[in-house]
């Protein structure tokens, strides 16, 4: 179950003012392959937070950046690593502005998310979707996959190359074997976790 917060002095559920008036403006960064589930989690992490009473935040979902910028960015894996920090960079500004940004990117390469994390520093969640390559390819209904096992891309991330998994993400969610709504508990837990200035249960 999602945990709610309590008041450590009287036990009492927290109301919508408290995640109001704590919360830390910083980036959750959402990573792994295409169709392990980033954008779903994010939207629904946004929609969680919301119904918290915490509406100061921004949904920096990868592709719809790509397609709202004026340059238009390849995939090569430079032109990828490019697109990621501009990502961070639009996050950053959403973070000074007091938003929460919550970033959904397959930001495949370790350099670059390591990179990126220490720009932000302690405003900085990676959040690792594990989610095999055979499972992906499975729910991706746009068959971008199929495409890239027919070698109609040349640059395909899990196909004609890894996902470069960090030494250490901040979560690591299964979405391969868990449920959404499990998906969904554990990344609203840690992100309460890591927004909150101060808990209390």
């Amino acid at each position: 179950m999602i945990e709610i917060m309590r008041d450590q002095h009287t036990n009492n559920i927290v109301d919508e003012s408290f995640y109001q008036n704590n919360c830390v403006p910083r980036t959750i960064w959402i990573t792994g392959l295409s169709a392990s589930g980033k954008s779903t989690l994010g939207k629904c992490l946004k929609d969680e937070l919301a119904n918290l009473g915490i509406s100061n935040v921004d949904l920096l979902d990868g592709e719809n950046v790509r397609n709202r910028l004026s340059r238009k960015y390849g995939f090569s894996t430079d032109e990828r690593n490019s697109l990621a920090g501009v990502i961070a960079k639009l996050a950053i500004e959403s973070n000074r502005k007091g938003n929460v940004a919550i970033v959904c990117a397959i930001s495949h390469v370790k350099k670059t998310r390591e990179e990126i994390r220490q720009k932000l520093g302690s405003d900085f969640l990676e959040v690792y979707l594990k989610c095999s390559v055979d499972m992906c390819a499975a729910r991706d209904y746009k068959g971008h996959y199929n495409k890239a096992f027919a070698g109609e891309y040349s640059n395909f991330v899990g196909v004609t190359e890894p996902y470069q998994v960090s030494d250490h993400p901040d979560l690591i969610i299964d979405t391969a074997t868990n449920p959404v709504d499990r998906c969904v508990e554990i990344l609203l837990n840690r992100s309460l976790q890591f927004l909150l200035k101060d808990k209390v249960k």
